[in-house]
């Protein structure tokens, strides 16, 4: 799988995975073929290669309700890299 480069950061990201919630699901309901695809690409564009592109105006501003989500869940997928907690000293 092709690692993506993520600009902002000038590193390479690729997580392999992330967590798709219902509620991204749910939110897709209304949604024609095209905006669906749409969306779950934006999605998944960000959740594994943290990288974003131009959307229409309708799925941008659907796409900026999950963000934060991803954006939780990539910080701790980094904060438990760093290997949890310090062990206590007796």
């Amino acid at each position: 799988m092709n690692d993506y480069h993520n600009q902002e950061k000038d590193e390479v990201v690729n997580h392999k995975s992330f967590v798709f919630y219902e509620s991204f699901y749910i939110a897709m309901k209304g949604l024609s073929l095209e905006e669906k695809k749409e969306y779950i690409w934006s999605i998944c564009n960000y959740g594994l290669y943290e990288k974003t592109f131009e959307l229409s105006p309708k799925i941008e501003g659907m796409f900026q309700l999950v963000k934060p989500q991803l954006d939780a869940n990539i910080r701790k997928r980094k904060n438990g890299k760093l290997g949890g907690r310090p062990l206590n000293k007796p």
